[in-house]
Protein backbone atom coordinates (compact mmCIF):
# COMPACT_ATOMS: atom_id res chain seq x y z
CA UNK A 1 0.00 0.00 0.00
CA UNK A 2 1.36 3.43 -0.96
CA UNK A 3 2.27 6.08 1.61
CA UNK A 4 -0.51 8.32 0.29
CA UNK A 5 -3.16 5.64 0.84
CA UNK A 6 -1.77 4.86 4.29
CA UNK A 7 -1.92 8.52 5.31
CA UNK A 8 -5.48 8.71 4.04
CA UNK A 9 -6.52 5.70 6.13
CA UNK A 10 -4.83 7.18 9.22
CA UNK A 11 -6.77 10.42 8.66
CA UNK A 12 -9.99 8.42 8.45
CA UNK A 13 -9.19 6.77 11.77
CA UNK A 14 -8.48 10.17 13.36
CA UNK A 15 -11.92 11.40 12.30
CA UNK A 16 -13.72 8.63 14.18
CA UNK A 17 -15.56 9.98 17.21
CA UNK A 18 -13.09 10.39 20.10
CA UNK A 19 -9.96 9.99 17.99
CA UNK A 20 -9.66 13.66 17.07
CA UNK A 21 -8.50 14.65 20.58
CA UNK A 22 -5.42 13.44 22.44
CA UNK A 23 -6.28 10.51 24.70
CA UNK A 24 -4.28 11.90 27.63
CA UNK A 25 -4.86 15.66 27.62
CA UNK A 26 -7.68 16.47 25.18
CA UNK A 27 -5.50 18.50 22.80
CA UNK A 28 -6.63 18.65 19.15
CA UNK A 29 -3.16 17.49 18.10
CA UNK A 30 -3.25 13.74 17.32
CA UNK A 31 -0.06 13.50 15.27
CA UNK A 32 1.33 10.60 17.32
CA UNK A 33 0.05 7.20 18.34
CA UNK A 34 0.65 4.49 20.92
CA UNK A 35 0.80 1.41 18.74
CA UNK A 36 0.45 -1.32 21.38
CA UNK A 37 -2.69 0.26 22.86
CA UNK A 38 -4.24 1.58 19.64
CA UNK A 39 -4.90 5.27 20.39
CA UNK A 40 -3.76 8.73 19.26
CA UNK A 41 -1.91 11.34 21.32
CA UNK A 42 -0.32 14.77 20.92
CA UNK A 43 3.36 15.56 20.55
CA UNK A 44 3.69 16.66 24.21
CA UNK A 45 2.20 13.45 25.58
CA UNK A 46 4.23 11.44 23.06
CA UNK A 47 7.42 12.65 24.72
CA UNK A 48 6.23 11.32 28.09
CA UNK A 49 5.15 8.00 26.60
CA UNK A 50 8.57 7.51 25.03
CA UNK A 51 10.11 7.79 28.49
CA UNK A 52 7.95 4.95 29.81
CA UNK A 53 9.81 2.38 27.72
CA UNK A 54 8.58 0.16 24.89
CA UNK A 55 7.24 -2.42 27.37
CA UNK A 56 4.60 0.18 28.31
CA UNK A 57 4.21 2.39 25.22
CA UNK A 58 5.38 1.95 21.64
CA UNK A 59 5.15 5.45 20.17
CA UNK A 60 5.10 6.23 16.46
CA UNK A 61 4.35 9.28 14.31
CA UNK A 62 1.24 9.30 12.17
CA UNK A 63 3.12 11.26 9.51
CA UNK A 64 6.76 10.09 9.59
CA UNK A 65 6.62 6.40 10.52
CA UNK A 66 4.39 5.35 7.63
CA UNK A 67 5.98 1.91 7.21
CA UNK A 68 4.77 0.93 10.68
CA UNK A 69 1.13 1.42 9.69
CA UNK A 70 0.38 -1.97 8.18
CA UNK A 71 -3.12 -3.22 7.42
CA UNK A 72 -3.01 -5.24 10.62
CA UNK A 73 -2.10 -2.17 12.70
CA UNK A 74 -4.82 -0.07 11.05
CA UNK A 75 -7.29 -2.83 11.83
CA UNK A 76 -6.29 -2.83 15.51
CA UNK A 77 -6.82 0.93 15.69
CA UNK A 78 -10.34 0.49 14.28
CA UNK A 79 -11.12 -1.99 17.06
CA UNK A 80 -9.59 0.15 19.82
CA UNK A 81 -9.25 3.93 19.55
CA UNK A 82 -9.16 6.82 22.00
CA UNK A 83 -12.62 6.42 23.53
CA UNK A 84 -12.03 2.77 24.40
CA UNK A 85 -8.61 3.63 25.85
CA UNK A 86 -10.17 6.23 28.13
CA UNK A 87 -12.82 3.78 29.28
CA UNK A 88 -10.06 1.27 30.05
CA UNK A 89 -7.40 3.45 31.67
CA UNK A 90 -9.65 6.13 33.21
CA UNK A 91 -12.33 3.93 34.76
CA UNK A 92 -11.86 5.22 38.28
CA UNK A 93 -10.36 8.74 38.29
CA UNK A 94 -11.34 10.81 41.38
CA UNK A 95 -12.36 14.45 40.98
CA UNK A 96 -9.53 15.70 43.20
CA UNK A 97 -6.91 14.21 40.87
CA UNK A 98 -5.08 16.88 38.88
CA UNK A 99 -4.99 15.96 35.18
CA UNK A 100 -3.75 17.56 31.92
CA UNK A 101 -7.39 18.14 30.96
CA UNK A 102 -7.47 21.03 33.46
CA UNK A 103 -3.76 21.76 34.09
CA UNK A 104 -1.07 22.05 31.41
CA UNK A 105 1.91 21.64 33.74
CA UNK A 106 4.52 19.20 32.43
CA UNK A 107 4.75 17.73 35.94
CA UNK A 108 1.02 16.99 35.88
CA UNK A 109 1.23 15.48 32.38
CA UNK A 110 4.11 13.18 33.36
CA UNK A 111 2.53 12.10 36.65
CA UNK A 112 -0.82 11.47 34.93
CA UNK A 113 0.60 9.34 32.14
CA UNK A 114 2.82 7.32 34.46
CA UNK A 115 -0.10 6.69 36.81
CA UNK A 116 -2.40 5.69 33.93
CA UNK A 117 -0.11 3.31 32.08
CA UNK A 118 2.68 2.18 34.43
CA UNK A 119 0.83 1.64 37.72
CA UNK A 120 -2.56 1.63 35.92
CA UNK A 121 -4.13 3.02 39.10
CA UNK A 122 -7.44 3.95 37.48
CA UNK A 123 -8.23 0.66 35.75
CA UNK A 124 -11.00 -1.70 36.75
CA UNK A 125 -9.97 -4.01 39.55
CA UNK A 126 -7.51 -1.63 41.21
CA UNK A 127 -8.38 -0.28 44.70
CA UNK A 128 -10.72 2.67 44.26
CA UNK A 129 -9.50 6.12 45.28
CA UNK A 130 -12.86 7.78 44.60
CA UNK A 131 -14.46 7.07 47.98
CA UNK A 132 -12.60 8.66 50.90
CA UNK A 133 -13.58 8.77 54.56
CA UNK A 134 -13.81 12.44 55.47
CA UNK A 135 -12.50 14.22 57.43
CA UNK A 136 -9.09 12.70 56.86
CA UNK A 137 -6.25 12.61 59.35
CA UNK A 138 -4.09 15.70 59.47
CA UNK A 139 -1.33 15.93 56.89
CA UNK A 140 1.82 17.48 58.35
CA UNK A 141 5.31 18.27 57.14
CA UNK A 142 7.86 20.87 56.09
CA UNK A 143 7.21 22.97 53.00
CA UNK A 144 8.82 26.01 51.44
CA UNK A 145 6.48 29.01 51.37
CA UNK A 146 6.86 32.11 49.21
CA UNK A 147 5.94 35.29 51.06
CA UNK A 148 4.52 38.52 49.59
CA UNK A 149 8.04 39.80 48.86
CA UNK A 150 8.95 36.75 46.83
CA UNK A 151 11.21 35.35 49.56
CA UNK A 152 11.11 31.64 50.30
CA UNK A 153 10.79 30.55 53.93
CA UNK A 154 10.75 27.11 55.50
CA UNK A 155 7.44 26.46 57.24
CA UNK A 156 5.90 23.57 59.15
CA UNK A 157 2.49 22.95 57.61
CA UNK A 158 -0.62 21.24 58.95
CA UNK A 159 -3.49 20.46 56.59
CA UNK A 160 -6.47 19.47 58.67
CA UNK A 161 -10.14 19.53 57.78
CA UNK A 162 -10.96 22.81 56.04
CA UNK A 163 -7.70 24.71 56.71
CA UNK A 164 -4.04 24.63 55.80
CA UNK A 165 -2.03 26.29 58.57
CA UNK A 166 1.66 27.16 58.47
CA UNK A 167 3.92 27.50 61.50
CA UNK A 168 7.33 29.09 62.10
CA UNK A 169 8.58 25.69 63.28
CA UNK A 170 7.29 22.29 64.33
CA UNK A 171 7.26 23.17 68.06
CA UNK A 172 5.01 26.22 67.71
CA UNK A 173 1.46 25.96 69.00
CA UNK A 174 -0.05 28.92 67.15
CA UNK A 175 0.21 29.24 63.35
CA UNK A 176 1.62 32.26 61.57
CA UNK A 177 -1.34 32.02 59.21
CA UNK A 178 -4.16 29.80 58.01
CA UNK A 179 -5.69 29.32 54.57
CA UNK A 180 -9.40 28.46 54.24
CA UNK A 181 -9.71 25.64 51.72
CA UNK A 182 -13.44 25.49 50.87
CA UNK A 183 -13.78 26.33 47.16
CA UNK A 184 -10.09 27.28 46.94
CA UNK A 185 -8.38 26.54 43.63
CA UNK A 186 -5.40 24.25 44.19
CA UNK A 187 -3.19 23.70 41.18
CA UNK A 188 0.36 23.40 39.85
CA UNK A 189 1.74 26.30 37.74
CA UNK A 190 2.08 25.63 34.03
CA UNK A 191 5.83 26.15 34.17
CA UNK A 192 8.21 25.76 37.08
CA UNK A 193 10.93 28.42 36.95
CA UNK A 194 13.83 26.03 37.56
CA UNK A 195 13.14 22.77 35.76
CA UNK A 196 16.70 21.45 35.76
CA UNK A 197 17.75 18.69 38.11
CA UNK A 198 20.05 21.05 40.07
CA UNK A 199 17.43 23.72 40.69
CA UNK A 200 16.25 24.05 44.32
CA UNK A 201 13.02 22.26 45.17
CA UNK A 202 11.08 25.50 45.60
CA UNK A 203 11.78 26.27 41.95
CA UNK A 204 10.79 22.84 40.67
CA UNK A 205 7.83 21.59 42.70
CA UNK A 206 5.60 24.60 43.31
CA UNK A 207 1.84 24.51 43.86
CA UNK A 208 -0.59 27.33 44.49
CA UNK A 209 -3.72 27.79 46.58
CA UNK A 210 -5.94 30.58 45.29
CA UNK A 211 -8.63 31.92 47.63
CA UNK A 212 -10.95 34.90 47.20
CA UNK A 213 -8.35 37.17 48.81
CA UNK A 214 -4.94 36.06 47.57
CA UNK A 215 -2.77 33.32 46.10
CA UNK A 216 -0.38 31.30 48.27
CA UNK A 217 2.61 29.45 46.84
CA UNK A 218 4.23 26.42 48.46
CA UNK A 219 6.86 23.90 47.39
CA UNK A 220 7.72 20.52 48.93
CA UNK A 221 11.05 18.77 48.44
CA UNK A 222 10.04 16.12 45.88
CA UNK A 223 7.57 15.50 43.10
CA UNK A 224 5.90 12.68 45.09
CA UNK A 225 5.30 15.02 48.01
CA UNK A 226 4.00 17.64 45.56
CA UNK A 227 1.12 15.46 44.40
CA UNK A 228 0.39 14.18 47.91
CA UNK A 229 -0.10 17.75 49.16
CA UNK A 230 -1.97 18.93 46.06
CA UNK A 231 -4.43 16.06 46.06
CA UNK A 232 -5.03 16.27 49.82
CA UNK A 233 -5.68 20.02 49.58
CA UNK A 234 -7.99 19.50 46.60
CA UNK A 235 -9.97 16.88 48.54
CA UNK A 236 -10.51 19.36 51.37
CA UNK A 237 -11.42 22.16 48.96
CA UNK A 238 -14.04 19.99 47.25
CA UNK A 239 -15.45 18.32 50.35
CA UNK A 240 -15.76 21.41 52.54
CA UNK A 241 -16.87 23.49 49.56
CA UNK A 242 -20.08 21.45 49.53
CA UNK A 243 -22.47 23.42 51.74
CA UNK A 244 -24.05 20.33 53.30
CA UNK A 245 -20.62 19.09 54.41
CA UNK A 246 -19.09 22.43 55.31
CA UNK A 247 -19.40 21.98 59.05
CA UNK A 248 -19.22 18.69 60.87
CA UNK A 249 -20.77 18.46 64.35
CA UNK A 250 -18.77 20.30 66.98
CA UNK A 251 -18.52 19.82 70.73
CA UNK A 252 -18.47 23.06 72.71
CA UNK A 253 -17.45 22.51 76.33
CA UNK A 254 -17.25 24.99 79.18
CA UNK A 255 -15.21 24.53 82.34
CA UNK A 256 -16.32 21.66 84.56
CA UNK A 257 -15.69 20.67 88.16
CA UNK A 258 -13.69 17.49 88.69
CA UNK A 259 -16.55 15.82 90.59
CA UNK A 260 -18.80 16.21 87.53
CA UNK A 261 -16.35 14.12 85.49
CA UNK A 262 -15.54 11.39 88.00
CA UNK A 263 -18.25 8.99 86.79
CA UNK A 264 -17.24 9.13 83.11
CA UNK A 265 -13.43 9.30 83.17
CA UNK A 266 -11.86 7.31 80.36
CA UNK A 267 -8.28 8.10 81.28
CA UNK A 268 -6.45 10.61 83.49
CA UNK A 269 -3.03 11.55 84.75
CA UNK A 270 -0.39 14.25 85.00
CA UNK A 271 1.12 15.73 81.84
CA UNK A 272 3.26 18.67 80.85
CA UNK A 273 1.36 21.11 78.61
CA UNK A 274 2.87 23.77 76.37
CA UNK A 275 1.19 27.16 76.31
CA UNK A 276 0.08 29.00 73.20
CA UNK A 277 1.62 32.44 72.73
CA UNK A 278 4.43 32.14 75.28
CA UNK A 279 5.11 28.41 74.72
CA UNK A 280 5.98 27.89 78.40
CA UNK A 281 5.49 24.42 79.86
CA UNK A 282 3.20 23.86 82.86
CA UNK A 283 2.25 20.75 84.80
CA UNK A 284 -1.41 19.86 84.38
CA UNK A 285 -3.72 17.08 85.55
CA UNK A 286 -5.49 15.90 82.43
CA UNK A 287 -8.79 14.05 82.23
CA UNK A 288 -10.31 12.41 79.17
CA UNK A 289 -14.06 12.27 79.70
CA UNK A 290 -16.97 12.19 77.26
CA UNK A 291 -14.76 12.80 74.21
CA UNK A 292 -13.30 15.96 75.76
CA UNK A 293 -9.82 16.42 77.23
CA UNK A 294 -9.95 18.63 80.34
CA UNK A 295 -6.84 20.00 82.04
CA UNK A 296 -6.56 21.24 85.65
CA UNK A 297 -3.94 23.45 87.32
CA UNK A 298 -2.73 20.61 89.48
CA UNK A 299 0.11 18.08 89.59
CA UNK A 300 -2.07 15.57 91.43
CA UNK A 301 -5.67 14.45 91.50
CA UNK A 302 -7.87 17.61 91.68
CA UNK A 303 -10.25 18.24 94.54
CA UNK A 304 -13.93 17.52 93.77
CA UNK A 305 -14.87 21.22 93.47
CA UNK A 306 -11.79 22.20 91.41
CA UNK A 307 -12.73 23.56 87.97
CA UNK A 308 -10.82 22.73 84.84
CA UNK A 309 -8.53 25.42 83.43
CA UNK A 310 -9.54 24.51 79.90
CA UNK A 311 -10.79 21.78 77.62
CA UNK A 312 -10.18 20.42 74.13
CA UNK A 313 -13.08 18.77 72.26
CA UNK A 314 -11.64 15.57 70.80
CA UNK A 315 -14.01 15.70 67.81
CA UNK A 316 -11.87 18.60 66.53
CA UNK A 317 -8.53 16.83 66.95
CA UNK A 318 -6.00 14.71 65.16
CA UNK A 319 -3.79 12.83 67.62
CA UNK A 320 -0.21 11.74 66.98
CA UNK A 321 3.05 11.11 68.75
CA UNK A 322 5.51 13.98 68.45
CA UNK A 323 9.02 13.37 67.22
CA UNK A 324 11.68 14.58 69.65
CA UNK A 325 13.03 16.80 66.88
CA UNK A 326 9.77 18.77 66.93
CA UNK A 327 10.31 20.44 70.29
CA UNK A 328 13.51 18.87 71.69
CA UNK A 329 11.50 17.09 74.40
CA UNK A 330 10.99 13.37 74.79
CA UNK A 331 7.72 11.46 75.26
CA UNK A 332 5.54 14.17 73.70
CA UNK A 333 2.33 13.92 71.72
CA UNK A 334 0.27 16.58 70.01
CA UNK A 335 -3.35 17.34 69.19
CA UNK A 336 -3.83 19.14 65.89
CA UNK A 337 -6.95 21.28 65.50
CA UNK A 338 -7.91 23.78 62.82
CA UNK A 339 -6.96 26.65 65.13
CA UNK A 340 -3.75 25.51 66.83
CA UNK A 341 -1.61 22.56 67.92
CA UNK A 342 -1.58 21.42 71.56
CA UNK A 343 1.61 19.80 72.85
CA UNK A 344 1.71 17.47 75.87
CA UNK A 345 4.60 15.64 77.53
CA UNK A 346 4.25 12.33 79.34
CA UNK A 347 6.62 11.01 82.00
CA UNK A 348 7.62 7.98 79.92
CA UNK A 349 7.12 6.29 76.55
CA UNK A 350 4.69 3.85 78.14
CA UNK A 351 2.55 6.65 79.58
CA UNK A 352 2.63 8.48 76.25
CA UNK A 353 1.52 5.33 74.43
CA UNK A 354 -1.44 4.92 76.80
CA UNK A 355 -2.53 8.53 76.32
CA UNK A 356 -2.22 8.34 72.54
CA UNK A 357 -4.12 5.03 72.45
CA UNK A 358 -7.00 6.35 74.56
CA UNK A 359 -7.23 9.65 72.72
CA UNK A 360 -7.01 7.93 69.32
CA UNK A 361 -9.76 5.50 70.28
CA UNK A 362 -11.97 8.43 71.26
CA UNK A 363 -11.20 10.28 68.02
CA UNK A 364 -11.83 7.23 65.83
CA UNK A 365 -15.15 6.45 67.49
CA UNK A 366 -16.26 10.04 66.85
CA UNK A 367 -14.91 9.90 63.31
CA UNK A 368 -17.14 6.90 62.64
CA UNK A 369 -20.13 8.83 64.00
CA UNK A 370 -19.61 12.18 62.29
CA UNK A 371 -17.43 11.18 59.33
CA UNK A 372 -18.75 10.62 55.84
CA UNK A 373 -17.73 8.31 53.02
CA UNK A 374 -17.54 10.92 50.29
CA UNK A 375 -17.42 10.00 46.62
CA UNK A 376 -15.14 12.25 44.61
CA UNK A 377 -16.82 11.58 41.27
CA UNK A 378 -15.19 13.29 38.31
CA UNK A 379 -17.09 14.84 35.45
CA UNK A 380 -15.90 13.22 32.25
CA UNK A 381 -13.67 15.51 30.13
Amino acid sequence: MSATKTLAKIKQLQQIDGNSLCTDCGSDDVSWAVMNHGFFICVNCAGIHRGLGVHHSQVRSTELDIKCWTDQVLGEFRKKGNSKARRTFETDVPSYYLTPYVCTSDLVRKHWIETKYVTQSFTKGKPSTITVRMPERAMVGWLNKCNDSGKWQRRYVVLYRDKLSYFADSATSLPKGSIPLPRAKVTIPERQRGEGGKAPSFDRFKFTIKTQDRTFTFAPDSVDQLFEWVHAARRSAIFYGESKFKQLPQVNETKKEYQALSSSIQYEGVLGKQGGSFMSWKTRWCVLSGHVLYYFKSSGTPKPRDSSAGSIPIVMCDVREADEKMNKRSNCFCLHTTERTFFFQASSLDVRSKWVANLSQSVESLREQVGKDYEFIRQKP
